[in-house]
């Protein structure tokens, strides 16, 4: 091969000298591309441009890669300890959180991933609130971080011995109660189950509703201290409500603790709206009232599972209760109670014959009596009744023994009525108009004595329009000379 012919010299061009090899650069000054011009036309000096320097942009790129390295090898660190070596840790500070918030919990199984824990077959009970245990079927508490921001369960089931832990629910409230507030909570499928005591039949249960947490407006007036706590508030949607055993109604029931009560509303989505309140007083002396506001009687016996039939009455009430006399008070669940209780029946008056018409007039009739619940919650004893339907006032006694789901109720009422207000009656009952007048004005004058009225009545809880109401009279009427 030819070698190839060398460049010409750049000051001989027609001379077949060699090259001469490039002098060392010296420092600072630029090789291969020509030095780029500034913004004022001069040439940029070495080190200088519009952007970084390839370097410098490679060391960035470099430091941002060991830095996405480093958060991927903690995350999956972390990842690591909690399937592989934390549940130990994980169960204690489960555990302890739970704690913190009145809670006494055996979390049960557990499995985590990234967003959330989850719990399986957990069993739970309230710090100081004597009779009060449960079990949760699932809970799913979602994180923020390494911190609860939400948890979700299914399948609560809250078992209630007696009436104790009904005292200590407004002291665990004012304690935990904000804390255990402030962690959003939602409950499919709870069930509440009432016992009179350990080992006893339940009595009462709530089942397959859904808890809804309710916010609570701010405690106001003169007997809320400033800063005091705001009640717990929620209720149990469409709950079904059974009564040994067996299904009565299904229906909304709210509910509010507060510091120094508890309340419960059944047939509506609040205690104040509920057409059916009851309230529990702890302290200082354990006391209780339930009301029924005025309610169409049909509403009343779908609330109570009660064959009312198709009545177009009214009825409204009240009862208190409170320890009775002597009842050792360290032992509530077990005490007898006793308080007075009141009922009125609008569009209601007792069976009668046609000749008592002027004397039942109106159409309201009023119930008063004291009544003694005993100790075993079996039954209730009524002393001083007193039942007044227009001018016709009866007094006597009654009893309502509990049944299972159903009860049994029996009274004994007496009255006398004046012969001159009877046969002014029965006169105004056959006679019209002025005629009749002046018949009931002559027997008034003409009669003395009196009619003594008996009546007794006997019912069950569940069927109140069968009742056998049974009236008498015996007659003691003279004439006036």
């Amino acid at each position: 091969m030819a070698p190839s012919p060398r460049p010409a010299s750049a000051s001989s061009p027609d001379t077949d000298a060699e090259v001469p090899l490039a002098a060392p650069r010296a420092t600072g000054e630029s090789g291969g591309a020509p030095l780029a011009p500034g913004e004022d036309g001069a040439p940029r000096a070495p080190g200088e441009s519009g952007g970084a320097p390839r370097g410098a942009r490679g060391k960035r790129r470099r430091r941002a890669l060991i830095a996405a390295l480093v958060v991927v090898t903690v995350v999956a660190a972390a990842i690591a300890a909690l399937v592989v070596l934390g549940p130990p840790a994980l169960r204690r500070r489960i555990i302890a959180e739970a704690r913190a918030r009145g809670v006494a919990l055996d979390p049960g199984k557990i499995d985590v991933d990234l967003r959330s824990i989850r719990l399986r077959d957990g069993r739970f009970s309230l710090l100081g609130v004597r009779g009060i245990s449960g079990t949760v079927a699932r809970a799913t508490i979602e994180l923020r971080g390494l911190s609860p921001a939400r948890i979700a369960t299914e399948g609560v089931e809250l078992t209630l011995v007696g009436t104790d832990a009904l005292e200590d629910l407004p002291v665990w409230v004012a304690q935990y109660g904000p804390r255990a507030a402030a962690l959003p909570l939602t409950t499919g499928r709870v069930r509440l189950g009432l016992r009179d005591h350990e080992g006893g039949p339940e009595v009462l249960a709530l089942a397959d509703g859904a808890l809804e947490r309710r916010a609570a407006a701010p405690v106001e007036g003169a007997a809320a201290p400033p800063g005091a706590p705001r009640p717990e508030l929620g209720v149990l949607k469409q709950a079904r409500v059974l009564v040994a055993g067996k299904e009565i109604a299904r229906t909304d029931i709210a509910w509010s603790i507060g510091a120094a009560s508890i309340s419960l509303g059944l047939g509506g989505e609040d205690v104040v709206s509920a057409p059916l309140r009851a309230e529990l007083r702890p302290r200082p002396s354990p006391s209780a009232s339930i009301e029924l506001a005025p309610t169409p009687l049909s509403a009343v016996g779908a609330l109570l599972g009660v064959d009312v039939g198709a009545s177009t009455m009214v009825v409204a009430g009240t009862l208190e209760l409170r320890l009775a006399d002597g009842a050792d008070r360290t032992a509530l669940s077990k005490a007898p109670l006793e308080g007075p209780i009141a009922l009125t029946v609008k569009g209601f008056t007792l069976p009668h014959p046609r000749e008592l018409d002027g004397l039942l007039f109106g159409n309201t009739t009023t119930v008063k009596a004291d009544a003694r619940l005993s100790a075993d919650r079996q039954r209730v004893a009524l002393s001083g009744v007193e039942v007044a339907a227009g001018a016709l006032k009866l007094k006597g006694t009654g009893t309502v023994e509990r049944n299972g789901a159903d009860a049994a109720i029996a009274m004994d009422l007496s009255g006398s009525i004046p012969c001159s207000l009877l046969a002014g009656s029965a006169a105004m009952s056959h006679l019209t108009g002025t005629v009749g007048l002046l018949a009931r004005d002559l027997v008034s004058r003409t009669l003395a004595g009196s009619v003594a009225v008996q009546v007794r009545v006997d019912a069950r809880a569940s069927r109140l329009t069968a009742a056998r109401v049974a009236p008498s009279a015996i007659l003691r009427c003279k004439l006036r000379f």
